[in-house]
This record gives C-alpha cells, sequence and structure tokens, in this order.
C-alpha cells in the first residue's frame, strides 16, 4: 500500500491559474518551512494515492474539487479539506469565504483552525457502476443544455473571446437561444422533455411528472454567478432543494430567467415546483439527457437516483 501523507495537494494544471497558483503554493511553502510531510499530485494522478493523514488541500475551481472530493470520498476518507481557488468561477470557495489571493488562501487552507460542514448530494445512474458527487449545483433541461452549448461553442476562438467578454452573462445569453429552441419545439408539437419525480413517501410529498423545461437540484442558492433557482438551499441544513419549472405555452419563459435572477420565482406555484428534501429521490426522464453537476457535463442518463449525506465533510474555513 502507498505510504500516506501528511498534507496531500491536489492541483490542477490546467485550470485557469493552475500554473501561477502551483508556484505560489511552492513559494508560500518554502518561505515558511512547511514542506515535511507535503506530497502534491495532479488531479488525473490520484488512483494509487491514499488519503492523507492530517489535511487535503485543492487547489483549482470548481471541476477540480469536485473530482477530488469525489475521490476522497470513494476512499472513505475524513480529514478536513483546504481549498485554494484557482478556477474560473470558484463558487465553493466563495461560499466559505476563500475567493482571496494565493497566500492569504493558503494561509488559511494549511494552517486554518476553523472548519464548517458540507453536505454531500451524490448520484447514480444504470449506466456506471459508481457514486458521483454533486457539491453546489445540478440541473436537466434547459441549463444542462446551455453548458453543452457553451462547451460546444467555445470550442471556436470567436465564441471563446466573446465568452470572456461576457463573463457570467454568456450563460444568460445561451439561455435565451435555448429558450427560443424550446417554444419552436412546442410551436411544432415536437417531444420535449418529460420527468418523473419520487419523493421518499414518509414526507408525504406527491410525485411530481410532467413536461419539464428545467429541474435543478441545489445544496446552495445560486447557479452559474447570476441565478437563484433554489433561494432556500444551504451547504450544511441537511436537505437538498428541488425546483422544477414546468414546460408551459402560456407562461413567459423570459419573464421566469428574470424572477430566476431574482431568486423570487417560487411565487409562481402553477408554474414552478419547490421542495425541501431529506431524500432519496428516483428520477425519471423520457429520453436519455446530459446532466450538468457542478457546472460540468459528466454523463447522459434517462433514469438517476440521487441521495444525501449530510455533513460528510470539513471545509477549513474562513470565519
Amino acid at each position: 500500500m502507498p505510504a500516506m501523507s501528511r498534507i496531500l495537494i491536489i492541483h490542477n494544471p490546467r485550470s485557469r491559474r493552475g500554473g501561477q497558483c502551483y508556484s505560489n503554493m511552492k513559494r508560500w511553502l518554502e518561505a515558511g518551512g512547511h514542506e515535511d510531510g507535503v506530497e502534491f499530485a495532479e488531479i488525473t494522478e490520484l488512483e494509487n494515492i491514499e488519503p492523507p493523514e492530517e489535511r487535503l488541500v485543492v487547489a483549482g475551481g470548481d471541476g477540480t474539487i469536485n473530482s477530488a472530493l469525489e475521490w476522497l470520498y470513494s476512499k472513505e476518507g475524513t480529514c478536513p479539506i483546504g481549498l485554494i481557488p484557482a478556477g474560473t468561477a470558484n463558487c465553493l470557495a466563495a461560499s466559505f469565504g476563500l475567493n482571496l489571493k494565493d497566500s492569504e488562501a493558503c494561509e488559511i487552507a494549511f494552517r486554518g483552525t476553523n472548519r464548517r460542514p458540507l453536505d454531500i448530494l451524490t448520484y447514480r445512474v444504470p449506466e456506471e457502476d459508481r457514486t458521483r458527487l454533486i457539491l453546489q449545483s445540478s440541473s436537466l433541461g434547459l441549463p444542462s443544455n446551455v453548458g453543452v452549448s457553451y462547451e460546444r461553442l467555445r470550442q471556436s476562438w470567436f465564441w471563446r473571446l466573446l465568452f470572456r467578454l461576457l463573463g457570467t452573462a454568456s450563460y444568460t445569453l445561451l439561455a435565451l437561444f435555448e429558450i427560443r429552441h424550446q417554444r419552436r419545439r412546442e410551436r411544432r408539437d415536437e417531444p420535449v422533455l418529460r420527468m418523473k419525480i419520487v419523493f421518499p413517501p414518509e414526507e408525504n410529498k406527491p410525485d411530481f411528472e410532467g413536461d419539464v423545461l428545467a429541474f435543478f437540484l441545489h445544496n446552495e442558492p445560486t447557479i452559474g454567478g447570476n441565478l437563484v433557482p433554489c433561494p432556500k438551499a444551504k451547504l450544511d441544513d441537511g436537505l437538498m432543494d428541488v425546483c422544477i419549472f414546468r414546460s408551459s405555452r402560456s407562461h413567459s419563459y423570459l419573464r421566469m430567467l428574470r424572477r430566476l435572477g431574482k431568486g423570487n420565482h417560487l411565487e409562481d406555484e402553477d408554474v414552478v415546483v419547490y421542495h425541501q428534501t431529506a431524500g432519496p429521490l428516483q428520477a425519471s426522464l423520457s429520453l436519455s439527457h446530459p446532466f450538468n453537476s457542478d457546472g460540468d457535463i459528466w454523463l447522459e442518463s434517462a433514469e438517476f437516483e440521487f441521495a444525501l449525506d449530510p455533513a460528510r465533510f470539513e471545509i477549513v474555513s474562513a470565519d
């Protein structure tokens, strides 16, 4: 069995600031004499590595953190986790007050004593014999289609430049395109996404079945930095938040999008279904569909099993 390190640093050299962050971490460790018992590993090199004894430090964006914690979860690791933001959005790090300069983030990640619990949402699909994690947010329907379009279009230098200029507004632009496509499908009576959600019987919540514009399963309120589909969600409340937007020809999707940006869409009860649950959930779709988890499209499936593992990890936080 591989030797266990005291502190393991998982980094992603291909993240937005991966190379710079790696150099800054090395300098901080050397300057403070903290190198003993510290091991570095790239996010793609974890297969034969054991969880550290004392602390795991992850340097990267939200996708890197998701992959690192999924590895730790599979190894049944329980050590506290320090975060050094080095990606594009860094939403999870921001939730713990860690959108800081590298030197400040290192001080907290390696030496901080404040810890906050983090609930973990998990999902499984028939196509895979593994459990995947949702740390912040996941979606089906319009938002996952937006994610697919973003990844496809950013292969072009024009769209990459435009996305860089627009920032998080890029997702709003793509959402408008997707709304136009949805309306076109409805006018032509083409099949739209249909979904069935089975809630735990002990919660006395009727199951949902119907045509869906968007499905969100969240551990925190926001997605994409400027939309608030699950305003009641918290990272440590022992609940997962479900928000479903029904497909509806009689309602303005643009109005729904504006209200989603403010988080006041829950008043539209004839269009929006919202429920907080301890799970588990069973989701069945009318067709195989791309699934967006923590900002990345990981797979496609028509069947999902969702569950909650409350307070599974401890994050070293700024306060």
